[in-house]
């Protein structure tokens, strides 16, 4: 695939994610995919998930932001397989506080699906806002 085929790719995956298609998401990664997230053992959105896992949790995000959960694409750079993107994400928690993040993913792709992802963001701001619920 092309480097501006894997760019679009990227950027309908986290608009279906942000518009909640999360089914439509779910279907653009492949079987055998392997999404790490940073944050250490400590955080229960952090380390390696598989398939089952990454839509498991994904799912359980709509609990904690009901409306949505926006990622929005500020920058791509392509090479080969791969998609490095930097995103701005938004939310409102289920209590009204505003979850306003930056992230940095490094996305691999295998016959046209995600097949493995490293995701960086602010793990400190996320567990004070989404795991110790303060704003």
């Amino acid at each position: 695939m092309t480097n501006q085929t894997n760019k679009r790719l990227v950027e309908e995956f986290f608009a279906k994610i942000s518009n909640g298609d999360l089914p439509g998401a779910f279907v653009m990664i492949h079987g055998d995919v392997a999404w790490w997230s940073a944050g250490g053992e400590r955080l229960p959105f952090s380390g390696v998930k598989n398939k089952s896992e990454f839509v498991e949790a994904m799912t359980a995000i709509s609990t904690i932001f009901p409306a949505r959960f926006e990622l929005v694409p500020t920058g791509m750079v392509a090479e080969d397989d791969r998609v490095a993107v930097e995103l701005a994400g938004h939310a409102v928690t289920a209590d009204g506080r505003n979850y306003e993040n930056l992230y940095h993913s490094v996305i691999t792709f295998k016959d046209g699906k995600i097949i493995a992802v490293k995701e960086y963001h602010d793990t400190l701001y996320a567990k004070i806002v989404l795991v110790d619920g303060q704003g």
